[in-house]
């Protein structure tokens, strides 16, 4: 696989036989001259993970399947929607999702023997001055999805590292992940507002061997 950060959450990841695009937003999108069909994911209607302009910017595919959340209605072209909690196969694929703690889906992509995922805005939402309440429920909404891939293996995957949470919160989400599950390659992501903060997140960040510094590669092949 070869995985290409764009900005903020949005990734490219490019398999021998197939081209992925996750929650595109802005910027330009990797120069890949290729007859490969591409899937385009989007996991929320945020604009920070939607922009309707990912169907022009991706018009020169020859190929191409958009799968969205099934809460963006108004699109130019057909679509595939999902739920969360759903399973479809799509070609020689098959993707699943689960139920974000904002909006949307994460979702979770088998193909080519390869096991990716992509987190949307799934993550432990604690804030400083959350109530013990808010934060109460948000640990069991988080908690409950990750009972449902505790201890599955995972080849790549994209969780938020947002540092708008401050030194104290960030960082978990991101933890009970990776210690529940055996994924191989973590690329961070949401932190578009400040990369500087997010590179000092990652120094804390337990048992992050497997963690990418996304700011720092362009292009990474594993």
């Amino acid at each position: 696989m070869k995985i290409y950060p764009i900005y903020h959450s949005g990734f490219m990841v490019e398999l021998e036989h197939h081209i992925l695009l996750f929650d595109y937003y802005m910027k330009d999108l990797p120069i890949i001259q290729s007859d490969k069909p591409l899937y385009v994911f989007v996991s929320h209607k945020h604009q920070d993970h939607y922009n309707p302009e990912v169907f022009e910017k991706t018009k020169d595919f020859k190929n191409r399947t958009f799968i969205l959340a099934n809460e963006i209605k108004q699109t130019p072209i057909h679509v595939i929607h999902m739920h969360h909690d759903e399973t479809i196969h799509v070609d020689d694929m098959t993707i699943s999702t689960l139920l974000s703690t904002d909006s949307g889906v994460a979702f979770i992509v088998e193909v080519e023997d390869k096991v990716i995922y992509h987190a949307g805005d799934l993550h432990l939402w604690l804030w400083e001055d959350d109530s013990e309440k808010e934060a109460k429920m948000m640990r069991g909404s988080f908690m409950a999805e990750m009972k449902k891939i505790k201890d599955r293996h995972f080849d790549l995957a994209f969780l938020v590292l947002d540092p708008r949470q401050g030194d104290e919160l960030a960082c978990e989400g991101l933890e009970i992940f990776n210690e529940w599950t055996d994924t191989s390659v973590i690329f961070p992501m949401h932190f578009s507002s400040d990369p500087a903060r997010m590179e000092e997140l990652l120094l804390k960040v337990k048992n992050s061997e497997n963690i990418v510094n996304t700011e720092r590669v362009k292009e990474y092949e594993f």
